[in-house]
């Protein structure tokens, strides 16, 4: 490839498209906004329609201001969502986000019929209801007539490939991310899915994420101003898509991604099992390698929520070196405050979608700050609990890259350094990672690069964070009364349990 290749990163509050050359290198990019639709008390909705139009016309606005050739295009975008589609990719309703928990009567259903030892060896996970599986289900059970009609039910990078090229296709990535992936044929697992109640008819085609889907279809091409000869790859979603773009490509390398959620990616040469027998490993945009994908469900979403509620959004824009300030002069006088960051359920460790968020501790000398400080010590708690979950599995954690929009506050950055007492790196255009992630599969696929390997030195360290240590001694002790608040307040999440699993 000579060129260069226009990528999407289609996340859940808004699309960023990049140009980028064919060593990786950031040309122009593009941003456009859209938001949630919350249905009731568990339902989390997206217009795919709307998302689609976003990605393209901010596509659009780069193709006419870049003045060089697309030659590819490649998508990455957020997992966990499905969308029923026609036989032309048209969605038949809402998009049901990753958020969404409609699905936990159906996960709680699937397991008296599968019980959870018998999903984890079948699907190598035990599915919850924010999981893929449970919304179809979900999708079948609710809306039978939308779910007969679907031609396919596709996570949200395959609809958008399916709109440019009417080419319904999964990456290895994306299809372990429906747990319906046999890991040794690298193709559906079809008593997985007789097992499950899934029709596999209505899944998308498994391939490589370097190989083209296909070519853009006329009308698209007409509106991004591109021949319809360009071709579109496979691409990987968000998790694989980021853990390249931080240039953390080796077996043993980490990256956490500070967005909405939080997550860690661990980079393994093989797809160890969970000693706990509870979460399985995602196959990765590399053949040779897998990630174990660990999820804290609410990161930027928990301080999102917190500048919200104390009225610190308006009148507008956020001031966000305030709110740095606040935090930091609050480190001194805790006084033993801690946060549950559970607004939305928890994944890992505790997989429980009931679990509900909770301060621990106020006093009437607590203010702002200390709320703050609080919530973003509470996302640091439980990353470090995901983390220590993580290396029960026996791969050694070399290096921890750090992506997203939450790197860019720095106080917030060197809590969760001081938390997990390990050096964190945050790398050069944090919020460019998936995107040129993404494009990598296309300049790998179109062999403008030989593999993954040139993503290392092309993700520059902007900054390495080391953990203060007498900080990270006092937090190591407040962690341990932190890992007493689940079972503390589980019976309040399960009354009929009597606190009982």
């Amino acid at each position: 490839m000579s060129s260069h290749v226009l990528a999407f990163d289609v996340g859940t509050s808004g699309v960023k498209v990049v140009v980028v050359d064919t060593a990786g290198g950031l040309v122009d990019s593009a941003y456009r906004a859209y938001g949630l639709l919350m249905v009731g008390d568990a339902g989390v909705e997206q217009d795919l329609d709307l998302i689609i139009a976003a990605a393209l016309d901010a596509a659009r606005e780069l193709v006419d201001r870049a003045a060089v050739t697309i030659s590819g295009i490649s998508v990455t975008a957020q997992m966990f969502n499905v969308v029923p589609v026609d036989h032309a990719g048209r969605p038949l309703g809402p998009m049901i986000s990753w958020l969404d928990q409609r699905g936990e009567v159906a996960a709680a259903t699937l397991a008296k019929v599968l019980p959870p030892a018998e999903q984890f060896h079948r699907l190598h996970a035990v599915v919850s209801g924010k999981d893929i599986v449970p919304k179809i289900l979900w999708l079948r059970d609710e809306r039978p007539d939308v779910y007969t009609a679907a031609a396919k039910l596709l996570d949200c990078k395959e609809a958008v490939v399916m709109h440019l090229t009417g080419v319904a296709v999964t990456d290895h990535a994306g299809a372990s991310a429906y747990r319906l992936f046999d890991q040794s044929t690298r193709d559906w697992d079809e008593v997985a899915c007789l097992l499950t109640g899934v029709d596999p008819a209505k899944l998308p085609t498994v391939r490589a994420a370097t190989e083209v889907a296909g070519h853009l279809l006329p009308d698209v091409a007409d509106r991004l101003g591109l021949s319809a000869d360009v071709a579109v790859y496979v691409g990987v979603g968000d998790v694989p898509a980021s853990q390249l773009g931080s240039g953390a490509v080796d077996p043993g390398d980490l990256h956490v991604s500070l967005g909405t959620a939080v997550y860690f990616g661990l980079a393994m040469s093989e797809p160890r099992p969970d000693p706990r027998q509870r979460l399985g490993v995602l196959a990765h945009a590399d053949p040779d390698q897998w990630i174990l994908w660990l999820e804290i469900a609410t990161g930027g979403a928990a301080l999102a929520w917190a500048v919200r509620m104390l009225g610190l959004d308006r009148p507008g824009p956020v001031d966000y070196g305030r709110i740095e300030q606040l935090v930091r002069d609050s480190a001194d006088d805790m006084d033993g405050l801690l946060f549950a960051p559970w607004l939305s359920g928890e994944r890992v460790p505790v997989f429980d979608d009931s679990a509900r968020a909770a301060f621990v501790g106020l006093g009437l000398h607590h203010g702002p700050g200390h709320v703050l400080r609080a919530v973003m010590e509470g996302v640091a708690f439980q990353m470090r609990w995901a983390l220590e979950y993580a290396i029960d599995y026996g791969q050694d954690v070399n290096r921890i890259r750090a992506v997203g929009g939450g790197t860019m506050g720095s106080e917030w950055t060197q809590i969760i350094t001081d938390i997990l007492e390990r050096p964190l790196e945050t790398v050069d255009q944090p919020q460019d990672a998936a995107a040129v992630g993404g494009a990598a599969c296309a300049l790998v696929g179109s062999g403008a690069q030989p593999d993954y390997a040139f993503l290392t030195a092309r993700a520059a360290v902007a900054r390495t964070y080391r953990p203060d240590t007498s900080r990270a001694l006092e937090y190591s002790e407040r962690y341990a009364h932190y890992r007493r608040l689940y079972d503390a307040l589980y019976p309040v999440y399960h009354p009929t349990t009597g606190g009982e699993e």
